[in-house]
Parts: C-alpha cells; structure tokens; sequence
C-alpha cells in the first residue's frame, strides 16, 4: 500500500503544486488538437500547436513588459542561466571586455556557469552580500570597470528571500555600458518587475515555483540592446536556433496559465504571505538563540530562513515530521556542504547547521503556520533538553 501523506507543505521555495487551472490548461493541450509538432506548420494540427505556443509567449512577455519576440523557450529557470551567461559571454567576448560580476549569494545555476566562463578566459568578480543577504549597489558600482561585460544577480534569494534592488542596479549597469543579467527563479510572479524599466538586458524564468509545471522555462533576451547571444544546445533550428527541440506545448501552456493567474493573484499572495512570515516570527520570537536570516524589511515574505545556535537541522526536522520544510535550497540537497549563501552572509557553522527554511505559499493556511510553530517548538525544546540547554 502507498503511505498516506498528511504532512502541511512548508517548502514552496523549492516548488509549487500544480494550480487547478494549469492542470486544466494542459489536459486541454493535451487531449485536444493540439498535440502537433508547433513546427509543423502545413497542417491543422501543428499549426494550432504554434499557436498555443505563441499565445503562450505573448503571456509571459506582458507579465514583465516584454516583446514576445523576446522570448525564448528552455527546459527552466537553470538552463535559462547557463545559456544567458554562457551565451552572452562566447557571442561578445572581443579581447577587451572580460569581466564577469555576480555574487557567492546567487544559485549554484548561476555561480557554475560564472566559473566556466573564467576557465574560457574571463576575469569572474564575485561579491559578498550584506548581512541581509542583498548585494551593496555602492560595492556594485565600485567593481564595474571599463572591461566590466556582464553583472548577473538574482531578484530574491532562494535560501533567505532577500532582495535585490534590481532598478538601481540595471540603471547603474546601463549608465556604464554594462549587460545586466537577472534571475528571477523565485521572484517571478511574486514580485513585479518590468524589464524595460530595470534596464534588465536578459532574465530568466521558470513555471514551477509558481504553481505551474516542472521542465519548463524561459530566457528573456532583450533583443534591442542584446541582440544575438550563442547557443549552447546545437541541432536545430526553433527557437531562432538559440534553443534546439521540440517546442513542449503543453508545459508552454501551462506555464502561460501560470503566470496568467500569478498576475492575478500577486497583490493578495503577497498580503496572506506577509501575514504566514510575521504570525510565525511572533509566535518563536521567544526561543533562545534563535534568529532570523535576512531579516529586514527588503525581504520576500514567502521564505522565512530561521538558525538555532548549537542544534543541528536534521535533528529539528525530524522533530517536525509532520511538517515538510527544508534546510535550505534543493540544489545542495544531495552534498553535505554548507549553504555558501548563508556563509557568504556571516553566519557561524554553528548557525549555518541549525537553519531551517520555512516557505509559505498561496496555499498556506494559517491553522498550518500556527501548527508549524508549535512542532518547532517542541522539537527545539526538547532537544535542548536532551542536551542540558536552557530554553
């Protein structure tokens, strides 16, 4: 027999359920006459598949003030990063312009490729951020140089939430003549944000951490001030032959929906989030040794990162089994080292073993955030027991 899950779902940050409406969506691709290949244009049947397809683009673009034209397909938000730092950087690398600037805060999606870039010749500047997590734009502006190429950051942290001034720092990377690279992984449709407003030149998205499918994603390239970046995928011709493939319509389609909805939905999310992140903060603000990370008011409501000095987070997730949180982001799931975000912040080892990343979602109750509190309680309480500490 399958085990029954009764656990409340505290783990939106690493991903989403499927909304109803983008399951919806896609059964309807799916069973209907859709199902051609979207480049398969000489008949019914691809021809309503493209136009699913661009449907969904102009879907996406509106949700950033986008031109649909300056979309482009990927399987998420990963390959999305690898193809706009390692795109940009073989199409424009000249003998001049060889620096790259990123931050020890962004995802592993984001530093790897960074790292790749300087095995192939480029000088990689990477920045410590604040205590809150967010990058300093004065520490910004004093590492941008002539030769500076590309500066990728992120919107909002996936391990703490903070975020990024993404306006102040396109404004300071368009003064200077410089690419700015953004991955909003988790601040798409939670957040909004308008690429032409940003001076944002490339951005990546993806559907699963906003209540839409897994395996799909999005590059934005601004084709004004880009223009053409290398692809990283060879083998075929979609996609402007940036990215190679038989085009998922279905998955196109409910990412479309998804964003749809998020557009819908941002004001009143991120007033029930707000409300999930300050309900459990009062409720432990008691706990001895216990603190917030990225605590401070420029911070996404939605994830709530929280350390205990001198406990291990395994233990205290053990404690709470019915509960599903995390240790911090899924990338580093499978390797037992620690969170680079949370060091590059300050914290102790001691701190960094003791953190819990709880993630509210639109699905978050509040009876859920009270019960989650409480089993944190407990399962802290009783280990300090266990231990000969003080509460």
């Amino acid at each position: 027999m399958k085990e029954i899950i009764n656990q409340i779902y505290l783990d939106y940050a690493s991903t989403t359920p499927l909304d109803r409406e983008v399951v919806s969506e896609m059964e309807a691709v799916m069973n209907g006459q859709s199902f051609g290949n979207p480049s398969s244009v000489d008949h019914l049947f691809g021809k309503q598949a493209h136009e699913a397809v661009e449907n969904a683009r102009l879907e996406i673009a509106s949700l950033i003030n986008a031109d649909s034209d300056d979309i482009v397909w990927t399987s998420g938000a990963t390959e999305a990063n690898n193809l706009a730092i390692l795109g940009l950087a073989r199409f424009k690398k000249n003998g001049f312009k060889l620096q790259v600037i990123s931050s020890f805060a962004e995802h592993k999606s984001v530093i790897e490729p960074c790292l790749q870039v300087k095995k192939e010749g480029f000088e990689l500047t990477l920045l410590n951020p604040n205590t809150d997590g967010s990058v300093d734009v004065n520490e910004l502006e004093s590492a941008i140089n002539e030769r500076t190429l590309l500066v990728s950051l992120m919107h909002v942290n996936n391990e703490v939430g903070s975020i990024n001034d993404i306006k102040s720092i396109g404004n300071l990377c368009r003064k200077n003549n410089v690419f700015f690279h953004v991955d909003a992984a988790q601040g798409i449709g939670k957040l909004p944000i308008d690429v032409k407003d940003c001076n944002i030149d490339l951005m990546s998205l993806n559907a699963h951490k906003i209540y839409g499918p897994k395996g799909i994603g999005a590059l934005f390239i601004n084709n004004e001030s880009v223009g053409r970046i290398k692809p990283i995928l060879i083998g075929g011709g979609q996609e402007r032959s940036l990215r190679p493939g038989t085009l998922a319509t279905h998955q196109i389609a409910g990412m479309a929906r998804a964003y749809k909805i998020a557009k819908e939905k941002m004001l009143n999310d991120q007033r029930h989030l707000t409300q999930c992140r300050e309900l459990f903060i009062d409720a432990c603000k008691d706990i001895s040794r216990l603190s917030v990370n990225g605590n401070s008011e420029n911070v996404f409501p939605g994830i709530l990162s929280v350390s205990m000095d001198g406990l291990h987070a395994e233990s205290i997730i053990y404690g709470m089994k019915m509960v599903a949180v995390s240790k911090g982001s899924a990338c580093n799931s499978d390797d037992d080292e620690p969170s680079h975000v949370l060091k590059a912040m300050g914290l102790s080892q001691s701190e960094i073993n003791g953190t819990v990343r709880f993630s509210f979602g639109r699905d978050t109750e509040i009876k859920d955030v009270e019960y989650a509190c409480n089993l944190y309680r407990d399962s802290v309480d009783h280990l300090n027991r266990l231990r000969g500490n003080k509460k």
